[in-house]
């Protein structure tokens, strides 16, 4: 997994040239550019004689040819390679399946996957953006993008709403973040697919999965690391709103609250007089550099995703981030189905598919095989003995900021947090501080 929120998304100078350079060339010229720029991965295909493309996408037509007219249907769908549903794994073996059992079900109807770049130039908000520009129809039928991404795509008219069209949208069987991870400016745009959550993993003679507030910590339990040196400080921030703190005020302008930001700064500077939070946090600029460094047991416990930690081959008790309150509070990020802005012919056909791929049963049985966690509660059940506790998990999450938000306020805010932890200042000083730099940047505007 890739260190959340950490990845530029725009080449806005290098996409702009392209662009312009593009609408000088032929249509054909156009598709070739495109395609040559966001170079596309294959999945193996299942196909039968009457269904064979002419091309190299990855397909998964009915697989009856009897039944396959000769204009068939096409639902082109772009996901990042972890979900390529023709990986050697068991989580896409029950993902192909269940496509196929959509296909056996809509006779003349054909699925193309592609891969996309979950990040860099190729990434697939990239590729959206430019294939929109460029060659609409290029563009896919649906596409399963990041709760950052949807934001992105929908302010930029890439993804179209559905409020009116699904009626999934009005089912209770949502975790209330997954709900939340859909809606962009108050419209739906899609349905919720998967989910990471963060954790904290112990090592195992230190475990404990009751719910501790981050000031009643035994010390035992310590240190606890985490990325202290991110530009863009996810834990803080997470911290910051479990004690009640909010991230941007009535004009949707980021902020950081005093009486949070206290509270905050307190618990940090009395944790590392206790020894539970170490000053060489400030020295960890990723994730995925500390889960390393986990795996290597150079580390007793760890705030990290949920992914990591199911991805590992040996089986790590992970529980509650302790948070600033009294009840548990964590950070979700996740993925959502989409559909495309584009002209389609039957639109009642993708938006099946769609709720085909966020069935309960479907994502119970995928979420069990995957790194990932469900986003609704009726799909928990294989969870076994730890079903109450993944329960409890999901509810108490909530979306993650997006990246505006953290990047705003956020090296200003890493910075005071890293000073704390080096002793070199109070927490009274480290939030009078903080606020008149704020109030700065705010007349500096």
């Amino acid at each position: 997994m890739t260190d959340k929120r950490a990845r530029p998304r725009w080449g806005w100078v290098f996409v702009l040239y392209l662009v312009l350079a593009i609408f000088t060339l032929s249509a054909c010229d156009v598709m070739g550019m495109v395609t040559d720029f966001f170079p596309e991965s294959t999945v193996g295909a299942l196909q039968s004689e009457a269904a064979k493309p002419d091309t190299i996408q990855s397909v998964i037509p009915t697989a009856n040819p009897t039944q396959v007219p000769i204009d068939l249907e096409v639902i082109t769908v772009w996901v990042e390679p972890k979900f390529d549903p023709d990986a050697d794994n068991p989580a896409s073996q029950v993902f192909k399946s269940h496509v196929q059992d959509f296909l056996d079900d809509h006779p003349g109807a054909k699925v193309e996957f592609r891969l996309k770049a979950s990040e860099g130039a190729n990434a697939i908000l990239n590729a959206l953006s430019v294939t929109a520009a460029a060659a609409p129809d290029a563009l896919p039928t649906m596409v399963l993008l990041s709760r950052d991404d949807l934001e992105s795509a929908a302010a930029l008219g890439l993804i179209r709403p559905i409020d009116f069209y699904v009626d999934a949208i009005e089912n209770n069987d949502w975790y209330p973040f997954a709900q939340k991870m859909r809606i962009f400016d108050n419209e739906v745009f899609g349905l919720p697919f998967a989910a990471d959550v963060m954790v904290l993993v112990m090592q195992n003679g230190n475990f404990q999965q009751d719910y501790l507030p981050f000031t009643q910590i035994p010390r035992q339990f310590g240190p606890i690391a985490f990325a202290a040196g991110e530009s863009q400080p996810i834990v803080p921030y997470l911290w910051y709103q479990s004690a009640g703190g909010e991230v941007v005020d009535d004009q949707d302008q980021p902020i950081l609250e005093e009486e949070a930001v206290s509270t905050l700064f307190s618990a940090v500077a009395g944790n590392r007089q206790a020894g539970i939070l170490s000053s060489s946090l400030s020295q960890y600029k990723s994730d995925t550099e500390l889960w390393d460094k986990y795996l290597d047991g150079e580390l007793n416990a760890l705030i990290t995703w949920s992914s990591h930690v199911r991805a590992a081959p040996t089986d790590y008790p992970f529980t509650f981030v302790p948070a600033l309150g009294d009840v548990p509070y964590t950070y979700a990020d996740g993925w959502v189905w989409c559909l495309v802005q584009k002209a389609t012919t039957d639109i009642e056909l993708n938006l099946a598919f769609m709720q085909h791929l966020v069935s309960a049963d479907f994502l119970q049985d995928w979420t069990e095989q995957s790194d990932l966690l469900p986003v609704r509660p009726s799909s928990i059940s294989l969870f076994g003995n730890q079903q109450g506790f993944i329960d409890e998990l999901l509810l108490s999450a909530d979306i993650i900021p997006p990246v505006e938000v953290l990047r705003s306020n956020g090296a200003l805010l890493s910075e005071e947090i890293n000073a704390l932890l080096l002793g070199v200042k109070s927490a009274e000083s480290s939030t009078q501080d903080l606020l008149i730099r704020l109030e700065e940047n705010d007349q500096g505007e």
